[in-house]
């Protein structure tokens, strides 16, 4: 019994799943594709209840000494079965990479299911040398199902949630400590950039853990490593600034952590076809936590006292912890629960890491390069522009909470948007490359048009030319369309090579870092010499904006690399 709703199960140890390819099992080549890219083109039928319960059909082609089928033959058992898959609601069917069709569907589907792939045993059991075996149970199949692959996918996306939120509440905890320690403009500075530079200096490092130890174990000593860096933060302060200082620092390299480890879990837990949306809901839980920890830490301290926002902040990310060490899982270790195998139960990393071949991989630079220039329009939209709004046009952007966090708002919304449309692009068969080029250039081409059009704003925006509304609208606009890079560049790494997804986001976001380096030094030094907003902030953007979208569209490819596969790479496609 599946324990759920009914399923046929149609094994591709015959030309039932795909007639024209069988599998090795049978003699034949395996299968090129690993999506079931025609069986989805057929019309859904009737209802769409939900059965608690019931029998499935199993039809199992193949076996010991079994030979491979006549043509004729396939094409019939291949007509049968996807005439039963016609009769399933389309939501209801579900396609592994190992190719098993699962057909699910209230009782009469099932029925339905079962009368066809009996039609095709009538006809060809008497006149061939094929074991048939028709069954009223069926265990699950071997590929986990989409529930599992949905829970890894919020757990990671829950942990960004909780990263963000220990990285904004320095934000705004800073004014009542800085009060109560009497810290200098200096040492704010300081405390500011404790935590960027923990962030920055452990990027690669937690690529290259995630890809030796697995996705689970780097995280989970990530968010435990901040938590409790984060509710010690009181203890620190008290002791002095340079230990308050360490504390922030080991937040960052906690943090600095979990995006390759994040990566790398969705890479291997979710298929091509779904990824999109997989890493842009890792995007919104981002720009959740900045929403959650802008709106409740001002609360908290002014209620508690900022300890408390310190305390209660760390304290979710151990609850967090303690859930995922329980519930969260590598792929690998997934494999090994229900294939016992050598191969299935190897460690995440046993092999040597192909150094040379990931660093010589085109395809893999395009993305840097890509990554490094999107981050610095980035740092201009979310560090700089609410300076601008603020300074040269008057925005009060400290007495207005909407303010504050409509842009996250924006973020979260454009995130999933962004997603959904590349996968549906991707499933109406757009090329995976093709798709990535587009929305990244959606992701340059807003935000370059948004922050050109701030640049030519005059710094009396009271005028009456310029409406109020105008220079909010383009910065959320930029937001928005910014966010569209997380069904680019960002589900890039992932495209690359799975396995060493964490690692290749590790190198890429290490340039990301450095752009934000470079752009808020630039921008301060070219605002103090020559206190033009344009030339410090908007221009550079913009051209940024434009090399990262040149290169990205002429060089990048989302053909999967063989890193450490022997495979010549050349372009590494």
């Amino acid at each position: 019994s599946t324990g759920g709703r009914p399923r046929a199960f149609v094994t591709p140890a015959s030309p039932i799943a795909f007639a024209s390819a069988p599998s090795r099992a049978v003699g034949g080549p395996r299968p090129t594709s690993s999506r079931c890219g025609s069986a989805s083109s057929h019309r859904r039928g009737g209802g769409s209840a939900r059965a608690t319960g019931g029998p499935a059909v199993t039809l199992s082609v193949g076996g010991t000494g079994a030979r491979e089928l006549p043509w004729s033959t396939g094409l019939v058992f291949g007509s049968a079965a996807f005439s039963a898959l016609a009769a399933v609601p389309r939501r209801h069917r579900h396609c592994t990479q190992r190719q098993r069709l699962c057909i699910g569907g209230r009782q009469s589907d099932v029925s339905v299911a079962r009368a066809s792939v009996a039609t095709a045993v009538d006809v060809l059991a008497p006149s061939t040398d094929v074991e048939v075996k028709l069954s009223d149970s069926v265990g699950a199949p071997e590929e986990e199902p989409a529930d599992q692959r949905s829970l890894m996918v919020l757990l990671v996306a829950a942990a960004y949630v909780v990263w963000t939120m220990d990285k904004v509440n320095m934000s705004v905890a800073i004014l009542p400590m800085t009060s109560e320690f009497n810290w200098s403009s200096s040492e704010v500075g300081q405390v500011q950039s404790a935590l960027f530079w923990g962030y920055a200096s452990t990027q690669v490092l937690g690529g290259f853990l995630a890809t030796r130890f697995g996705g689970k174990r780097v995280l989970l000593g990530a968010v435990v490593l901040w938590s409790l860096m984060t509710v010690a933060a009181p203890f620190a302060a008290t002791v002095s600034t340079p230990v308050f200082l360490l504390s922030r620092a080991l937040v960052g390299i906690g943090e600095g952590l979990a995006p390759a480890a994040g990566i790398r879990i969705v890479a291997t837990w979710v298929p091509e076809e779904e990824r999109s949306r997989a890493v842009a809901t890792l995007g919104a839980g981002k720009n959740a936590g900045s929403i959650i920890g802008l709106l409740v830490a001002p609360w908290v301290i002014s209620n508690l006292g900022w300890p408390y926002m310190f305390y209660s902040f760390g304290a979710v990310g151990l609850l967090w912890a303690l859930v995922w060490a329980v519930l969260g899982q590598d792929k690998e270790q997934a494999a090994c629960a229900t294939d016992k195998s050598a191969e299935a139960c190897a460690e995440p990393g046993e092999e040597n890491i192909p150094w040379m071949e990931i660093l010589s991989c085109a395809p893999l630079w395009a993305v840097v390069v890509a990554h490094f220039c999107h981050d610095w329009g980035m740092y201009a939209l979310l560090t700089w522009t609410p300076s601008y709004l603020n300074k040269a046009l008057g925005y009060d952007l400290q007495g207005s909470s909407l303010l504050t966090v409509l842009p996250s708002v924006i973020a979260v919304i454009s995130a999933g948007v962004a997603g959904t449309i590349a996968d549906r692009l991707r499933g109406d068969g757009m090329p995976l490359t093709q798709v990535r080029k587009l929305m990244q250039t959606i992701g340059y081409a807003v935000p370059a048009l948004c922050l050109g059009s701030l640049g030519f704003i005059d710094a009396s925006g009271a005028d009456t030319t310029v409406p109020a509304f105008l220079p909010i609208a383009l910065l959320c606009a930029g937001i928005a369309g910014s966010n569209f890079s997380l069904a680019g560049l960002y589900s890039s790494h992932a495209d690359l090579n799975s396995r060493y997804a964490g690692l290749v986001n590790g190198i890429s976001t290490t340039f990301g870092a450095l752009a934000g380096v470079c752009s808020n030094t630039y921008a301060g030094n070219t605002l103090g010499e020559t206190n033009s907003w344009a030339q410090a902030i908007f221009i550079p953007s913009v051209v940024c904006y434009f090399v990262g979208f040149a290169v990205y569209t002429s060089v990048y490819d989302a053909t999967p690399c063989k890193w450490g596969e022997g495979v010549p790479q050349g372009n590494n496609a």
